[in-house]
């Protein structure tokens, strides 16, 4: 403002402002169209301030939004092959699905429709698959309220590591923990070869999954430290 508009005394390093040069600013501001307070609650995009980028301070676009895939219900909401619906959780939930599925990663959610064996889980039920969400794509707090919200049973399809492992066991409600059997998700891990996927959680994790005496969780941990390898979602088998 002492460079641009002439308000302050510089002095050194330093710029003094008196009463009048705060009152000149305000008035500088308010004939510019800025306001002099900040919005109080988040805001949307269409919901911002005047006088500045409709970008800052505001909320994601995906704010609120979960992106989902319906399974058995093309009635009430119809999901084309390879894509994924967003929808506010609200809405979500209002959906007449008897399980929820719950999707570590967004890929292996658009393209559910390639792992064949996941269909024994559903029990021919109407499913409704959500990614769990991640920073900066689709955050996790929509994701998470509507678990916290529901009511029917989840279905944990997450990474076939400590972390993933982790999750499931975390889950709420939790009916089954979807893994491929287990010959073949054995063969894929040791041809895929993702030490780092064990590596990289293991230590955090380790004292959780002890713990657990979940059979299906159990299992799961047991074969994961003999294997000492993990594997991601999109390397699942067919």
């Amino acid at each position: 403002m002492a460079d641009c508009e002439g308000l302050g005394l510089v002095r050194g390093a330093r710029v003094v402002y008196q009463d009048r040069d705060y009152t000149s600013a305000a008035n500088i501001l308010l004939t510019r169209g800025f306001d002099l307070k900040a919005p109080d609650e988040a805001f949307s995009r269409s919901q911002s301030p005047r006088g500045g980028s409709e970008k800052t301070g505001a909320l994601p676009v995906t704010h609120g939004l979960v992106a989902v895939v319906a399974i058995g219900m093309v009635h009430a909401l119809a999901t084309p092959p390879g894509s994924f619906v967003a929808m506010k959780w609200t809405e979500a939930l209002a959906l007449p699905y008897q399980a929820l599925l719950v999707c570590e990663n967004l890929e292996p959610l658009m393209l559910l429709a390639k792992y064949r064996w996941l269909t024994s889980f559903f029990k021919q039920r109407p499913v409704l698959a959500v990614f769990r969400g991640a920073p900066g794509m689709f955050g996790n707090e929509a994701a998470a309220n509507l678990i916290a919200a529901d009511d029917r049973p989840t279905l944990a399809y997450f990474d076939f590591d400590p972390k993933g492992l982790s999750m499931a066991a975390s889950l709420p409600r939790r009916e089954s923990l979807c893994l491929p059997a287990w010959p073949d998700l054995q063969a894929a891990a040791q041809l895929a070869r993702r030490d780092h996927l064990f590596s990289n959680s293991v230590f955090q994790c380790r004292p959780h999954l002890d713990r657990i005496d979940d059979p299906d969780i159990a299992l799961a941990w047991s074969r994961l430290k003999v294997l000492a390898m993990g594997l991601d979602q999109e390397h699942f088998p067919h």
